[in-house]
Order: structure tokens, then sequence, then C-alpha cells
């Protein structure tokens, strides 16, 4: 009995070699100079080995500190109109409160109490993007172990995971594991 997996089209496992033998053979780094004379560098792929490239790893969490950054940022505003209209409620003028500190104390209290709104807020975002991220991690983890066990037929030009009757087309590769097409 033959290691090698037999495809769903043509049953033979002649022609079949893991996609991951593929991606390799077909990627190479690549450093060269621009017009510009300067150095660049890069990774090229054969077309093939671009269409059966790994599931993408889900990204970082960067907008978390954006969002951190907005809240504050929107929070200085808000505690200088806050603070003005309390010092008019209290039926005074803005130089007179400012004059007596009173003005600052109330901004203060502001924009502490804006600030731990801030923080809260991104808080509670931060633990439901962390869930989120633990969820995408894992399904990105089942997708690289099934591209893992994933073959190409170099006699139909399909591509299967071993022991599925399944096999598409390379530009269709990426439904085996995501349902949607899979970019390189």
């Amino acid at each position: 009995m033959s290691s090698q997996p037999v495809c769903p089209c043509c049953h033979s496992p002649q022609a079949t070699q893991r996609v991951a033998a593929i991606v390799t053979g077909g990627t190479r780094d690549v450093r060269l100079l621009t017009a510009d004379l300067v150095p660049a560098a890069g990774v090229a792929r054969t077309h093939l080995a671009q269409l059966l490239a790994p599931p993408r790893q889900p990204g970082g969490g960067w907008w978390i500190i954006i969002v951190l950054v907005g809240l504050l940022m929107l929070s200085l505003p808000a505690s200088c109109m806050l603070t003005l209209l309390i010092v008019e409620f209290q039926g005074l003028t803005f130089e007179a409160a400012l004059g007596t500190g009173h003005a600052e104390r109330i901004f203060a209290a502001i924009a502490g109490v804006g600030m731990l709104i801030a923080i809260a807020i991104t808080v509670g975002i931060v633990q439901l993007g962390e869930r989120g991220r633990r969820t995408a991690h894992a399904r990105w983890q089942r997708q690289v172990a099934r591209w893992q066990q994933s073959w190409y037929c170099h006699r139909c030009h399909v591509a299967f995971v071993a022991g599925s009757t399944q096999a598409v087309a390379p530009e269709q590769f990426g439904r085996l594991f995501t349902g949607s097409s899979h970019g390189a």
C-alpha cells in the first residue's frame, strides 16, 4: 500500500504530491536593487505555490490601542465642555471660577472620571477581542492542520485533503479550509 493518498479524480497515487512540498519548492527569498539603487527583499512564489499557500495567520490587536487613544482624545474636549457647563450652571463666570481654582478642580474631576470610563471601555473591548483572537487562532490552527494533510494531483490539476473525496481546482483551494476563496 502506498503512503501517498490516491487522487479522488483519477484514483492514482503516482501523480500526487504534498501541497506543503509544492509551496516550499515554489517559494524563494528575493533580494534586489530597485531602480533607485535601494536594496529590497521579498518572497517570490510560483503561481501554483501562491494558489496553494497555507491559510494566513490572524492579525494582531493594534485596533485596541487606537480605540484607547481615540477615547482618551475624545475625553479631553468633552471634559472641557462639561467643565464650562458646570461653571455656568453654578452661576459663575469662567474667569471667576478660573481665578479661584474652582474650574481646575472641576476639570480634573471630570477628566479623571472620563479617563476611568475610557479605560473601562477599553478593558471590556480587549476582553471581547481576546476571546475573538483565541477563537480565530484555534480556527487557523485547524486550517493549518488540514492544509498539512493536503495533496495536489499533477495529472488532474486538483488539490484535495488526504482521505477526502472532494477535489478542487487550485484557484478554489481555500474553500477546503474556509468555505471561501483563498488568498496567497
